[in-house]
């Protein structure tokens, strides 16, 4: 079983932090391979070291931000003020200021009377967020009474672990040169906080419980991105990122229960008894929003579209997708002569899509009172789910819904099952059998979808899957990338596998005839 949680009894970053506190931190900072917590999976990060004295107070006073309402300043030796929050210097996310917004995020969710808190293990770092693991428990000093703080001896009103993720906006300004993908980082976490805070509750009265416990949902891109401004809209290019207001208190906040490591397991590639897990928690989640016009409206105007789907990428993906499949068919020429793909059609299947595109994404983007619309994922790979070990008395649980939107369920079942299952899995009948077995499922909880529709759905979602890494994922692939990330399960096997590559473009092709003579 692969441990989701690190364990209480590695190495702890302990804080104790009274109303008024001055600590001298030297650090330094190590992020291991593996591990993953509540959908978070840990890469190998550059340590890095920092000698710096942090001086904290509690506010009660105004705040230009309503989640850090304590006032941090952060200097070195010098007098000048460090530029952490500068898009030309850069910021590094494992410092003391991102961790200034801990405690005062924590005391929303739980109360004042919560003053300490201890971050087990390591932070995980992913591409568009930051999550932690943290004990609530006070110190085996202070539950012996060794303290002056009597809050801490009165009954907690806390749990004794969270799962704390957080998404500053300073992290990102310079990593994303456009402001596009910028936006779009920023999106997803707006997408996620108001999913959790605003659809969850709604969808759990009619039933749907495959989430994690959430405690807290706040965010604040106040000037950076309208609220009223919808993930869809086009990104305006004319906007300098490096001029935007307070980007120091600009950011998103999550607080979730902590899944037992006992109880629930992550792992990919999957066995399809696993895959098919996967899929029924996805039935479930869609059965609870099934063409459901006023819950569809309401996450239609709050949320965002899949992870992949065509709006929501940058357009200069579908620009370049020809001579980025060009440049994929000359990396893996070999293995595409050796599979009997080294074909014309193969060859432009770059141009081929680009020209369909818009019209696949526009038939996988329903309205809210389209047939057959639900809410979905988004981005539906393995290690966003948590399996139960025993799953004859355990369900599935789903994480991180960045990317939750109104949409066709076919799109979370062609993601799924070509990110997670293996090609022999998939052969001989096996991506057949697991898109019946989801029909089944819909249609065991009261939802109908006709096959002839169904499978069209899920073709129409391998085409356009295909075209996501086409533009994005594959345009700088080579045999030695893949195998660099083969151990890596957080990748999709199409991106870390070339037998999974190889039939991977044998089905798109397939299924991209099709569709073209549909047309």
């Amino acid at each position: 079983m692969v441990s989701s949680y690190p364990k209480a009894s590695q190495r702890r970053n302990t804080f104790h932090l009274p109303r008024y506190c001055i600590a001298i931190l030297s650090c330094s900072i190590f992020f291991a391979s593996s591990r993953s917590t509540n959908g978070f999976t840990m890469h190998p990060h550059p340590s890095s070291s920092c000698s710096t004295i942090v001086s904290s107070k509690i506010s009660n006073g105004n705040s230009n931000s309503d989640t850090n309402n304590q006032s941090t300043r952060t200097s070195s030796s010098s007098s000048s003020p460090s530029p952490l929050c500068s898009a030309k210097f850069g910021y590094d996310r494992s410092t003391e200021r991102a961790d200034s917004f801990i405690l005062p995020t924590l005391q929303k969710a739980f109360g004042e009377e919560l003053t300490h808190y201890e971050i087990i293990g390591d932070k995980i770092i992913q591409p568009n967020a930051v999550g932690m693991k943290l004990c609530l428990t006070p110190t085996q000093q202070q539950q012996q009474g060794v303290t002056d703080d009597e809050s801490l001896k009165k009954p907690k009103k806390w749990p004794d672990e969270v799962f704390f993720k957080q998404v500053l906006a300073t992290d990102y300004v310079s990593s994303r040169k456009d402001w596009s993908d910028l936006r779009r980082t920023l999106l997803y976490a707006r997408t996620e906080l108001r999913f959790y805070r605003d659809i969850l509750p709604i969808m759990n009265q009619k039933g749907f419980h495959a989430t994690p416990k959430v405690y807290y949902s706040h965010y604040d891109f106040g000037g950076w991105i309208d609220e009223d401004e919808h993930a869809t809209q086009p990104s305006d290019e004319s906007i300098n990122k490096e001029k935007l207001p307070d980007p120091l208190v600009k950011g998103g906040w999550l607080i979730l229960e902590c899944v037992p490591e006992n109880t629930y397991m992550q792992d990919s590639p999957l066995s399809v008894d696993r895959a098919w897990q996967c899929l029924e928690a996805a039935a479930d989640l869609h059965a609870s929003a099934w063409q459901d016009e006023a819950l569809l409206q309401r996450a239609s105007a709050e949320l965002s579209r899949a992870a992949f789907n065509l709006q929501m990428r940058n357009p200069k993906e579908l620009v370049g997708i020809t001579e980025s499949w060009e440049e994929f068919c000359f990396n893996f020429r070999g293995e595409l002569e050796a599979e009997g793909l080294w074909t014309e059609r193969v060859r432009n299947l770059g141009s081929r899509i680009k020209d369909v595109a818009e019209r696949i994404s526009e038939e996988l983007s329903p309205s809210p009172t389209d047939d057959y619309a639900t809410c979905i994922h988004g981005d539906y790979k393995a290690m966003n789910v948590m399996m139960g070990i025993n799953p004859e008395i355990t369900s599935a649980v789903m994480i991180d819904m960045a990317t939750a939107s109104t949409g066709l369920g076919m799109c979370d079942v062609a993601m799924h099952v070509h990110h997670a299952v293996e090609p022999h899995d998939l052969d001989g009948g096996g991506e057949e059998h697991l898109v019946e077995c989801y029909l089944d499922a819909l249609r065991d909880r009261g939802c109908e979808y006709p096959r002839d529709v169904a499978w069209r759905h899920y073709k129409l979602a391998v085409v356009d899957y295909a075209r996501f890494f086409m533009g994005r994922m594959w345009k700088a692939a080579t045999p030695e990338t893949m195998e660099q990330k083969r151990d890596n399960r957080n990748v999709a096997n199409i991106n870390r596998s070339i037998p999974s590559a190889m039939r991977f473009v044998k089905v798109v092709e397939k299924y991209l005839t099709e569709i073209e003579d549909s047309l």
